[in-house]
């Protein structure tokens, strides 16, 4: 399923009505789920992104980590991985749309592809493809959409499910941050750039050894905007070594793992 969302009267993101400015009761909540729900409504990041009629917080995340990188520039093109609510695609449209305003007649083509297993609300500038991204009927869907063309960035804000359990949680977001390479390797142009999510964990260090295999540079970053004491750190991966056009068979075979883990 494809949906576009896209303004040609404005480059501006809209506001947006996806974070509740509400206190909600805690009345019925596991202690685990209150616990959340407390600190949602006590963290600056999160009062300082509906001031901004953001998404969610994550996006503050990624303007800090463009501002650091300068991963998006102005007509990039940009695979979002696992982009719901919208908060990374938000940041990514303002950051790569046009100076110019088209005119109202001019079709425009958005540059951002945001991707998730559920659907949500869309943003103007972009557009929005719901499904598996491991699983060939989706890819082909980013390709028609690409039109031959090779995306500029790779983002992935993708998390798992957390189980609670450290072990388990930093294997499943290393499974996570492999998926988000493949994709990157299959769509980047050579020169271009991938920025992903990942837990500092005994298998960080060799996630970030096969990034330098295949960029130029590889830097890590904590924005401040991440909570104290969250163990998540986000890789920065620039200029894209060129590699021999993926075959179909390609394709296939690297959708060939667990469907619960493709872009949560």
């Amino acid at each position: 399923m494809v949906v576009v969302a896209t303004d040609a009267r404005s480059n501006m993101v809209p506001a947006v009505r996806c974070m509740s400015t509400g206190k909600k009761s805690l009345r019925g909540k596991s202690n685990a789920s209150a616990r959340w729900v407390r600190r949602q409504w006590n963290d600056p990041m999160v009062k300082q992104a509906k001031r901004e009629g953001l998404r969610s917080r994550a996006a503050i995340k990624l303007r800090e980590i463009n501002t650091k990188f300068q991963l998006l520039k102005r007509g990039d093109i940009v695979l979002d991985l696992g982009a719901a609510p919208g908060g990374w695609t938000q940041i990514a449209v303002e950051a790569t749309a046009p100076k110019r305003k088209p005119k109202d007649s001019q079709p425009v083509r958005p540059n951002v592809i945001a991707l998730d297993l559920k659907a949500f609300d869309p943003i103007d500038g972009s557009a929005q493809i719901i499904g598996d991204f491991r699983q060939p009927a989706v890819r082909e869907q980013i390709d028609a959409f690409l039109g031959g063309r090779k995306a500029d960035v790779v983002l992935s804000d993708m998390a798992p499910s957390f189980a609670g359990n450290f072990l388990v949680d930093s294997q499943a977001q290393l499974r996570l941050c492999a998926n988000a390479l493949k994709m990157a390797e299959l769509y980047l142009r050579p020169g271009g750039h991938f920025a992903t999510k990942i837990l500092r964990c005994d298998g960080s260090e060799d996630f970030r050894e096969d990034l330098k295999a295949r960029f130029g540079s590889v830097k890590g970053m904590k924005p401040l905007s991440s909570r104290p004491e969250s163990t998540e750190m986000f890789l920065v991966a620039k200029d894209f070594k060129a590699s021999p056009a993926p075959t179909s068979s390609d394709k296939q075979s690297s959708s060939r793992s667990d469907p619960a883990e493709a872009n949560a």
